[in-house]
C-alpha cells in the first residue's frame, strides 16, 4: 500500500511575529508529525511614533480530524519531580581525663594524672536535584504552552528565536473508521501577552507613549490577526485567545 500524500499551507497574519509550519512522515502505519515554530519582534508605527511588539507566553494547538495522538512521547514532555528525602545522620565521640597534683598532709605530694580531650563531630549528607526549566512544555489536550524561562522560573520577557526546531512534535495514527487525516495547527495569545514598548524618546516619553497608546496598538495587532483568521475552527472555540499563526496539513 502506497503511503498517503499530504499539503501543507500555511497562514501568518503577523508574519514578524511568528511562524509555525507541519510535516508529516509516514513509518509504518503511524505519522510523524514535525514542526518548526519560530517567534520575533515586530515594528509597529501608531501616531508617527515607532513602537516594538512582542509576546511573553503563546499556545500551540492542534485540533485533528481522521486521527489521534498516540502514547508515544512528544516535544516539550516535563515528568514530574520525584520526592527528595533528606537523609542525616549524626555521630558524638568523646574522651575525658583530667590532669591535677595536690598535697596530701598525711602522706605527702600526691598526683592525679589524667588527660582530657572532648569532640563532637556531625555528619549531614542532602540529596539535591537540579531542575531542567523547558521553554515548551507540553500541555493536555494537543496543546504546548511557549514561555521563555530562567533558573529560577518563568519570565515575563517577550519570546524571541525558535522555539521548536523542525523536530518531531508528536506521533499520530488513525482513528477507527477514520479516512481522511487532517490536521491544522495555531499558535494562540492571550491579550495581556502582547508587550508593547516605545523605542524613541526619553525615558519618561517612551513610558508615557506606553502607557496612553498600548491598549489601542494592541487592540489593532489583535484585530488584524482576526480578520485573517476568522474562518477559524479553532478561533471559533476558543474565544479568549487569538491565532497569530496557522498551519494545516491535509491528506490527499
Amino acid at each position: 500500500m502506497d503511503d498517503p500524500e499530504f499539503s501543507t499551507s500555511g497562514t501568518n497574519p503577523l508574519s514578524e511575529l511568528s511562524e509555525v509550519r507541519f510535516e508529516i512522515d509516514a513509518r509504518e502505519g503511524l505519522f510523524e508529525l514535525k514542526c518548526r515554530l519560530r517567534f520575533g519582534k515586530m515594528q509597529y508605527e501608531y501616531k508617527e511614533q515607532e513602537y516594538e511588539v512582542g509576546v511573553s507566553k503563546a499556545y500551540l494547538r492542534l485540533s485533528l480530524e481522521g486521527c489521534e495522538t498516540t502514547l508515544g512521547s512528544g516535544f516539550g514532555e516535563n515528568v514530574l519531580e520525584a520526592v527528595v528525602e533528606e537523609d542525616c545522620v549524626e555521630t558524638q565521640a568523646s574522651v575525658g581525663a583530667d590532669v591535677s597534683i595536690g598535697a596530701n598532709t598525711e602522706t605527702g605530694p600526691a598526683a592525679q594524672i589524667g588527660a582530657g580531650v572532648g569532640a563532637n563531630a556531625a555528619r549531614k549528607r542532602t540529596l539535591n536535584q537540579s531542575k531542567v526549566h523547558l521553554p515548551v512544555t507540553a500541555l493536555p489536550n494537543d496543546s504546548w504552552e511557549v514561555r521563555p524561562q530562567t533558573v529560577t522560573g518563568t519570565s515575563n520577557s517577550v519570546i524571541e528565536g525558535t522555539a521548536i526546531p523542525s523536530t518531531k512534535l508528536c506521533s499520530l495514527r488513525r482513528k477507527k473508521g477514520g479516512n481522511r487525516l487532517a490536521i491544522i495547527g495555531e499558535v494562540q495569545v492571550s491579550r495581556s501577552a502582547v508587550k508593547v514598548s516605545a523605542k524613541r524618546g526619553n525615558r519618561l516619553g517612551r513610558s508615557m507613549s506606553e502607557w496612553q497608546n498600548k491598549d489601542a496598538i494592541v487592540s489593532q495587532i489583535l484585530r488584524k490577526a482576526i480578520q485573517r483568521e476568522a474562518n477559524s475552527a479553532l478561533n471559533q472555540s476558543t474565544t479568549s485567545a487569538v491565532a497569530i499563526s496557522r498551519c494545516e496539513v491535509f491528506e490527499e
